[in-house]
C-alpha cells in the first residue's frame, strides 16, 4: 500500500501559471524561472513567486506573480 505523501513532499504541476493565486514551496508550472540561487525547480525557487523571502520570517504559501518578477 501506498503511503499518503505529505504537502511537503507532494508536488502539483499547473498546466499554467497560478497568477495572482496562492501557491505552495512544492508546486510547478510551465512559467518557472529560477532564482539566482535555485537548485530545485518548484514555487520555493521560482522568480514569478513570492514567498516574502527578503524577510525575516519567509510566508508557507506564497503568491504567484507572474508575469512580474520578484526579486
Amino acid at each position: 500500500m501506498a503511503e499518503k505523501k505529505t504537502d511537503l513532499e507532494r508536488e502539483d504541476f499547473f498546466e499554467n501559471p497560478n497568477a495572482n493565486g496562492n501557491v505552495w514551496p512544492f508546486q510547478r508550472c510551465p512559467a518557472f524561472s529560477p532564482r539566482v540561487d535555485a537548485f530545485e525547480n518548484n514555487c520555493w525557487h521560482c522568480r514569478y513567486a513570492d514567498f516574502h523571502l527578503d524577510r525575516d520570517k519567509p510566508l508557507e504559501v506564497g503568491i504567484c506573480c507572474f508575469p512580474k518578477l520578484i526579486t
